[in-house]
């Protein structure tokens, strides 16, 4: 259970001395002591301090922050205490001076006081907030703050919001954090570079003790489909009491915090120079029709309804509609055939008729698409591209099982020009790991199945160089959610056999698609050959899912009836969890 404040004063650095009557035999300092745990652990003590804070109110693990009456100058002590007394918290209020006997013990790793007898023995104002910096130096420095009223000068950057909805918490860090195998190759200096990470982040709670909180109370003012909090935004002048629980360090806000919107939503992504050609990606995240089931819903892993599908489709077409993208590599798509109502035929349609216009067609190759649930697939823009051969699949090797069957396709401009061979890929996820996680791969931080993942990129660059589709071309590009970072081994060997990565530096910066128990990586990937990649004229990761709330995507589930109106739009903002990849090229 989270905590939750239900009575906080506001720090001051004016306060009364300690009352004649509050007498203690041990200070809050000396209990606390410079370690992980109470150097006084499992004893009686008698000491004093000034409540704080209240938390858990109204539950049986209610419990009340006490902060010392005359703190010493030991910075490696804590100077505040948890009371763990239910009775108690439903009596105290902040700023009443207690007199405490009691024993210690540590409650998830925090010291606390339990079996307390107190007394009421004076008032005061609360003492200052104490400065603090992330990053830390070790957790040490957490220990020694533990249960006191925390002022942060600097921003704090949001760096994950996936348990907003159900568990009110944002993690903050004083940077955007990054999947270390994003940056570097998987090894020592990675697992070093995440361990460091570790230190800059903290979890900010929302103070409440109810799952699924209605209105979900982060950004101030509260969370809807057009107020929302992004990954990448800020939060100012934060003062939060620091918490230990099972889950780890925490705060709790003593006001409201401040929330600024530095990274501001894009309604479109940046506009194709006059006469190139846009080539896109775009993990749609399960959209299935279910159309080709005895019972359509709850499809196998879209939507559960009629009504779900209805509002997952929308916020899809909001997005591919203004791409401008004249051909589009899209990620799970129900392999459910391509008759009219199948999930590929539907999507085209749909964005044909959102469009006014028919646009699009999709790309139908001779050969079944694997038997996974899943498929890739390929859709163009027939007012302005034609196919050229014969689409091609590859079901063999790494694509017999696990790596979805990749999907190739060349295509020509309507008035004559050169050809170009775009191949859209899915390969085996970091999940679903074997019991024997050993058997199939070592401790290389890359996640489970990367041998396989490396397989379907050397298969896959082979598969190219045969010119799958029949035409002779050295415009290839390959494209798709490769479920590798940039800097592991698939990458790495596509590289190494002379492939060229498009996504270049913004100004040291990485580019990235995905954001995964709060860091920051690209599994969205786009690769050229020399000749292809020689005619890029821009790419980029349009942000539109990846940064923001989950909670805001088409699902209904764990939703209050305003909830379902008010964090739903039928927007592109989270219509997937990853962001689409765009590329234009002139030819």
């Amino acid at each position: 259970m989270k905590l939750s404040v239900i009575s906080i004063l506001l720090a001051s650095t004016c306060s009364l001395a300690v009352h004649a009557s509050c007498q203690l035999t041990q200070s809050i300092s000396q209990i606390q002591g410079t370690g992980k745990q109470s150097p006084l652990l499992g004893q009686p003590v008698q000491t004093a301090g000034v409540v704080s804070a209240v938390l858990y109110p109204n539950s049986k693990d209610a419990a009340v922050l006490v902060h010392s009456l005359t703190p010493d100058t030991n910075p490696g002590s804590s100077e505040a205490l948890l009371l763990a007394d239910s009775k108690l918290a439903a009596t105290v209020k902040a700023g009443q001076q207690l007199q405490l006997t009691a024993v210690v013990a540590e409650r998830h790793g925090m010291t606390a006081l339990e079996r307390v007898q107190a007394t009421v023995c004076g008032e005061q104002r609360l003492p200052a907030a104490q400065s603090f910096q992330l990053p830390v130096n070790s957790k040490a420095d957490w220990e020694a703050v533990e249960g006191m009223l925390l002022s942060f000068p600097q921003a704090l950057i949001v760096n994950d919001s996936y348990p907003l909805a159900r568990y009110g918490e944002i993690l903050l860090a004083d940077k955007r954090l990054w999947v270390a195998t994003e940056l570097m190759p998987a090894g020592k200096d990675a697992k070093a570079f995440e361990q460091q990470q570790r230190f800059s982040e903290i979890w900010l709670d929302d103070g409440l003790s109810q799952q699924n909180p209605d209105p979900i109370r982060y950004p101030t003012g509260g969370l809807s489909a057009k107020h929302t909090v992004r990954v990448g935004d800020t939060v100012h002048n934060l003062q939060a009491y620091l918490i230990e629980t099972k889950q780890g360090y925490r705060l709790i806000p003593a006001t409201a915090p401040q929330f600024k919107a530095t990274n501001p939503r894009q309604p479109a992504p940046l506009p194709k120079s006059a006469g190139s050609i846009r080539v896109a990606s775009f993990n749609v995240l399960n959209f299935f029709t279910g159309e080709s089931a005895a019972a359509p819903f709850p499809t196998r892993r879209g939507a559960s309804t009629a009504e779900e599908l209805s509002r997952q489709q929308a916020k899809m077409l909001a997005a591919l509609s203004v791409m401008d993208a004249d051909v589009i590599g899209l990620l799970e798509v129900e392999n459910n055939g391509v008759d009219a109502r199948s999930a590929i035929a539907t999507l085209v349609r749909e964005l044909n008729k959102k469009l006014g216009a028919d646009r699009y067609a999709f790309v139908q190759p001779a050969a079944a698409q694997g038997t996974d649930a899943i498929k890739v697939a390929l859709i163009y823009d027939q007012t302005r591209l034609k196919q050229s051969g014969q689409a091609a699949v590859i079901n063999t090797g790494p694509f017999a099982y696990g790596s979805r069957a990749p999907l190739a396709q060349t295509f020509v401009p309507l008035q004559g020009g050169e050809h170009f061979t775009v191949s859209i890929n899915h390969f085996k996820s970091k999940g679903s790991c074997p019991e024997d996680k050993n058997s199939v791969d070592a401790d290389h931080g890359q996640g489970c199945w990367n041998q396989s993942r490396v397989e379907a990129a050397t298969a896959v660059h082979q598969w190219l160089q045969s010119q799958p589709t029949g035409v002779n071309t050295t415009n290839q590009l390959l494209m798709g959610d490769l479920n590798a970072y940039r800097q592991e081994d698939p990458l790495r060997q596509l590289a190494k056999d002379g492939w060229l990565h498009l996504a270049p530096e913004q100004d040291g910066k990485a580019h990235y698609s995905y954001v995964y128990r709060g860091r920051t990586g690209s599994l969205d990937h786009a690769l050229a050959s020399k000749e292809l990649a020689g005619k890029l004229q821009q790419f980029q990761h349009w942000a539109i899912n990846a940064d923001e709330p989950a909670i805001l995507d088409y699902n209904m589930e764990f939703k209050s009836n305003r909830q379902l109106e008010q964090l739903y739009a039928p927007d592109a903002f989270r219509s997937s969890d990853h962001d689409p990849v765009l590329l234009d090229f002139k030819f």
